[in-house]
């Protein structure tokens, strides 16, 4: 519902507090009161607690059988509730708490409390019920065992209960509270949202419950395999966080060692260590042990900023202002540029399926690219002047399943697939409409991530949201932005793809999100098809996904008698089925087979799914 982010009626349409009232949410918002109905999922009114629809702050609402109350910027005030509605124009105001800065209310068994900062009224008694000597209050909440206040003094916080003479009971204290945000009670347990800690569970113990995602923006460069994903925190942050089908860990110490910042990470196809630039050089760590080891070679010094290992293992890390360091065979190898070329402030290195190393050149220079495979000169120079480049400002590199090499920039994408890289031009790819030549590929964006899925279709990041486009670039197959996704900033830093899952992971200015796409990577052998769901629940009505398929394989959905229900063609290694036949009608309940080969028939492999619709 976009209703209330696209209007521009208000300057501010902040949500301060969300109350359940049968069929209505009523969203307590800067402006006022928005009534949302939750079975028809639209906006239904808009309430202003006063007499003349001025526009009023509103922090909180309540209501007992037959009144409610709001918390505003103006005091308290009230209104008769008839049929779960309010009666327009008879708004009255408690006058007595005026100024008194209230803005927290609760209510039990029709007895209303309300609170500012220090003190916990009971309306309508102007004389404070509960005062805290020391601190504010962040929430209270009246319920069948008493009367509850969550509270923060400076970096302390804590919860209290009110007993019956006034005085207080100490729940949770600042052992585990630093500042408390929000809690609510669930038969006999507390649950407390902590912004600096956490989610707490109180009943007889207290327990911290892991949160999923990393502890804080991911400012490194990650990587990601069919095991895990790797991602280092950079910026100021020291450590880095590991994805896996066991959740979010994060990592800022070992055997109680702090660890270094880390800005970029990699994984050893040979043997499945991790390695890691830092500010301390090198790191290699063990994962199913939780150990880490110095791993820069004591003969080179200075900063590693970026690392990557080809397909054969060979590991290649920019040594800034010196070259590239490769290791092959556990011997390092410094590789220099010549003396025309500086390698000082390059931080940015591609290693493509050539074995060609592509760094972003420095002060807006174009790539500088070391071919080892040249009969002549390895080092060479791309820039708009003779390679046609759409801009020197080089923001991303990627080459996809065909070794096309894709050039972002502030201006748009440059493709380069040619030979001898010293006298490729690049290809700009044009996006045309009914009319014919449109423009440029992402002319005038700032292209800031590319990468290809399972089958070579090309995700895009920008400053203004993320673009999945075809193979070739020409047509737009989708474009996810903040307003329109759950993704938290438009601002795009980098897109990784689960090859097995085909899971697309954003990391944005902000925090990071993923997205469940249909591509993976094809899987070569066929030796299992991977069902999910599976079992399909009466109330599932989203797509099945079928992985571990070869490339592009064809799928074919029979019944147990053999009648063929529903065919289709996987994207890379993974096929999507709705759970319907051709003509659009829902499968009955049982058991499905899944056949699946590549177009040879050389690779074949047979999966079951369970449907189940219920009575």
């Amino acid at each position: 519902i976009t209703d209330l982010l696209l209007s521009n009626l208000y300057p501010s349409k902040k949500i301060n507090h969300i109350y359940l009232l049968n069929q209505w949410a009523l969203l307590s918002t800067d402006f006022g009161i928005v009534v949302l109905d939750l079975i028809k999922h639209e906006i239904k009114d808009t309430w202003f607690p006063n007499n003349n629809r001025q526009v009023t702050k509103t922090f909180q609402l309540v209501s007992t059988q037959d009144v409610l109350y709001a918390a505003t910027e103006n005091g308290i005030w009230t209104c008769p509730l008839k049929n779960n509605w309010i009666t327009a124009n008879q708004w009255q105001n408690s006058s007595d708490f005026n100024n008194l800065g209230v803005n927290k209310i609760s209510q039990y068994n029709n007895v209303v409390y309300s609170a500012n900062a220090n003190s916990i009224y009971q309306l309508p008694v102007k004389t404070p019920y509960f005062n805290l000597n020391t601190g504010q209050i962040k929430k209270i909440v009246a319920n069948k065992d008493g009367l509850y206040a969550s509270f923060s003094n400076g970096n302390k916080g804590g919860l209290l209960k009110v007993n019956a003479d006034k005085t207080s009971t100490l729940i949770v204290d600042s052992n585990y509270l630093s500042n408390p945000v929000d809690y609510l009670f669930d038969e006999n347990n507390i649950w407390l949202a902590d912004s600096s800690n956490g989610l707490l569970l109180k009943n007889t113990s207290s327990k911290w419950i892991p949160l999923g995602g990393p502890a804080g923006n991911i400012n490194g460069q990650i990587f990601i395999n069919s095991k895990y994903l790797i991602a280092p925190f950079g910026g100021t942050d020291a450590g880095f966080s590991i994805y896996n089908e066991d959740g979010w860990k994060n990592i800022n110490s070992i055997s109680n060692k702090n660890l270094p910042i880390c800005y970029s990470s990699a994984v050893d196809p040979n043997d499945g260590a991790i390695w890691l630039t830092s500010s301390d050089g090198l790191l290699k760590f063990n994962n199913d042990k939780g150990t880490t080891e110095q791993a820069s070679p004591a003969a080179f010094k200075g900063i590693y900023s970026n690392i990557q290992f080809s397909s054969d293992g060979t590991l290649w890390t920019l040594l800034e202002g010196q070259g590239i360091l490769q290791r092959q065979n556990n011997n390092w190898k410094l590789i220099t540029p010549p003396n025309t070329l500086s390698l000082n402030g390059i931080n940015k290195m591609f290693i493509n399926q050539q074995g060609q190393a592509w760094m972003i050149a420095p002060k807006y220079q174009g790539i500088m690219v070391y071919n080892p495979n040249a009969s002549g000169e390895k080092w060479s120079i791309i820039n708009t002047y003779n390679n046609n480049l759409p801009s020197s400002t080089v923001t991303s590199m990627m080459d996809d399943k065909n070794g096309t090499m894709w050039v972002g920039t502030n201006n748009g994408i440059g493709l380069f697939d040619c030979n001898e890289i010293n006298t490729c031009k690049a290809y700009l790819p044009q996006i045309k409409n009914n009319n014919g030549f449109a423009g440029l590929l992402f002319q005038k964006e700032n292209v800031n991530c590319i990468i290809a899925d399972g089958t070579n279709r090309k995700w895009v990041g920008t400053n203004n949201g993320t673009w999945l486009l075809s193979s070739d670039g020409t047509e737009i197959i989708e474009r996810f932005t903040k307003n329109n996704s759950p993704l938290p900033n438009d601002t795009i830093r980098q897109i990784i793809i689960a090859p097995t899952t085909g899971e697309v992971f954003f990391n944005t200015a902000q925090q990071m999100a993923s997205y469940r796409s249909t591509a993976t990577s094809g899987a070569t052998p066929m030796q299992q098809i991977n069902i999910f769901p599976n079992p399909i629940s009466p109330n599932y009505n989203g797509p099945i996904a079928m992985r571990g398929l070869v490339e592009n394989a064809i799928v074919k959905i029979t019944s147990l008698s053999g009648k063929l229900v529903y065919q289709t063609r996987a994207l890379g290694g993974q096929a999507i089925w709705d759970g319907k036949t051709y003509d659009g009608n829902k499968v009955a309940t049982g058991v499905y087979l899944v056949f699946a080969r590549d177009e040879l028939g050389i690779e074949k492999a047979i999966g079951k799914i369970m449907i189940t619709h219920g009575q």
